[in-house]
């Protein structure tokens, strides 16, 4: 029985001690480096969902829309409107890549043509909501300078501050931004977009789900303080690690509604 005792007590100090070793170590994290394990966090392998897209303007009245979407890793993605009838057939196509710029396509049924989007116009909205072209990519760790300003929490979970300020040849629409990254996991659970004139114009707040072994955003809300408009994007339906087919990210794939 004390060989039990002792052994339980063993294992419950060594548990102890590899927790206080993750907080040290965790303190002595640079900016950098916080940044990067954000970007090498453990996200699925692919995703499904739905999304409901609700653009609110000042006065309260909403616009709802619904879409369905396909991710792969985070350097892929696919998306389809489906309703309402004014947008029905539009898709919008992502290709990230670690050593060059985003490419981008959207398919308008109007038009009866998929057409590239220029990195020049990536500020521009994205189909009339408070997220812009460059929003919808993925920022390049190397583009930027990063500095830790604070811990704060939010909603219980605890954060590093961490502020991005872009290298002089990156091409974006912000000064600046601020993220708010979860200690636990790495997740961006809120970030705020400057202007050039360093005047907060955006604010993104992300709340997570955890959907088999990942945190997956349930809902990303965009404000854009100076119009006092906003888009709620709420997934639904969501799954995982479904073994989605590569060919599926392709332009071609633009004009057709899965």
């Amino acid at each position: 029985m004390k060989k039990i005792i002792t052994m339980m007590l063993g294992l419950a100090l060594f548990a102890v001690m590899q927790t206080f070793n993750e907080v040290k170590a965790q303190e002595k994290l640079t900016a950098y480096q916080i940044i990067e394990h954000w970007d090498n966090r453990t996200i699925p392998l692919d995703m499904t969902s739905q999304m409901t897209m609700n653009m609110i303007d000042k006065n309260g009245k909403v616009r709802t829309r619904l879409l369905k979407t396909y991710r792969m890793s985070d350097d892929k993605q696919i998306m389809w409107f489906l309703k309402p009838s004014d947008v029905k057939g539009t898709s919008f196509l992502r290709m990230s890549y670690d050593d060059r710029d985003d490419d981008m396509w959207i398919y308008l049924p109007a038009f009866g043509k998929v057409r590239r989007i220029a990195s020049h116009t990536k500020k521009g909205s994205f189909m009339g909501t408070d997220f812009t072209f460059e929003d919808m990519g993925n920022r390049k760790l190397k583009d930027y300078n990063y500095q830790l300003i604070k811990e704060e929490e939010i909603n219980g979970k605890s954060c590093w501050v961490v502020e991005s300020m872009p290298g002089k040849d990156v091409i974006t629409d912000y000064s600046k931004i601020v993220s708010w990254i979860w200690k636990e996991d790495y997740i961006d659970l809120k970030e705020e977009y400057f202007d050039k004139k360093g005047n907060l114009k955006k604010v993104k707040i992300v709340e997570m789900i955890n959907v088999e072994k990942y945190w997956v955003p349930n809902s990303v809300t965009m404000e854009n303080l100076k119009t006092k408009h906003k888009t709620e994007i709420i997934f639904e339906e969501i799954m995982v690690d479904t073994g989605l087919d590569e060919k599926v990210f392709k332009s071609n794939y633009l004009t057709r509604i899965n």
